[in-house]
């Protein structure tokens, strides 16, 4: 990732209508991820600036891993849980460590996306439960995913068979960012027609806040969807989710 976009996260996070949007709709698919049981200890597997770690770390005790130091350096700004500068393909920790972990749109970027969902499914506790998000469809790939360091992105079956070949149940899968994906698929299109001769280094994502009523009109239909996927699925999307339990004779611990 261009060191300067871990700026640019930093200060959007909380404001930027995706974020703020994607943040709905991972909470509506998988509500206990954040509604854990007491002392349940939760891991963000890339948690790069810490916005969502916060989100994590209100449902109880949560460590945050990132393997930039920059990143870090802006997660330690926001106070809300420890952190660990380590790769998710190697996490410094004790096998059935987690009862639960959250990785949003971090294995795209990992070189070894296999080893990276097997060392999550290493430290998570037998019934314990995995959130996974990933960019979707390669046709929706533009200039935004070579600022961010995007090696692949991913289909549901794709995501499936990451996750099942990890030794992980996947309970649940769907799309996100259904209604607004034909907008960002031209832009998209055009961003990645113009930026191909540029270098990387000079290439930035196309997170910027839009004038305010933009902002709600876009975090309302994202909105919509957290209503629909706590419930259902879609069936495209810029993104993709999956819920995942380690096998375990009864019910998932992560469950309140």
């Amino acid at each position: 990732m261009n060191s300067r976009e871990y700026e640019i996260m930093f200060r959007l996070e909380d404001a930027y209508w995706w974020y703020r949007g994607m943040r709905a709709v991972t909470r509506a698919f998988a509500p206990r991820l954040f509604a854990r049981t007491p002392g349940a200890r939760a891991l963000d597997a890339g948690c790069g600036t810490g916005r969502n770690l916060a989100d994590l770390a209100a449902g109880g005790p949560a460590v945050g891993v990132d393997v930039s130091m920059r990143a870090l350096g802006f997660a330690r700004r926001r106070r809300a849980a420890p952190l660990v500068c380590a790769s998710v393909e190697a996490l410094p920790f004790r096998a059935a460590s987690f009862v639960a972990a959250l990785s949003r749109d971090v294995l795209c970027v990992v070189p070894d996306e296999a080893r990276a969902a097997h060392e999550i499914a290493r430290v998570l506790a037998p019934g314990g439960l995995f959130v996974l998000s990933s960019p979707a469809f390669d046709a929706l790939a533009g200039a935004h995913d070579r600022a961010v360091g995007g090696l692949r992105r991913h289909t549901v079956p794709e995501l499936e068979r990451l996750l099942s070949g990890a030794g992980l149940r996947v309970a649940r899968s769907t799309y996100a960012n259904f209604f607004l994906a034909p907008v960002i698929w031209a832009i998209r299109v055009l961003t990645r027609a113009l930026s191909r001769a540029r270098p990387v280094e000079e290439v930035a994502s196309e997170f910027a806040l839009s004038p305010k009523p933009f902002e709600e009109i876009f975090f309302f239909f994202l909105s919509l969807e957290a209503l629909i996927v706590a419930r259902s699925r879609l069936p495209f999307g810029v993104t993709v989710l999956a819920l995942a339990e380690k096998t375990a004779q009864g019910t998932s611990v992560a469950a309140k």
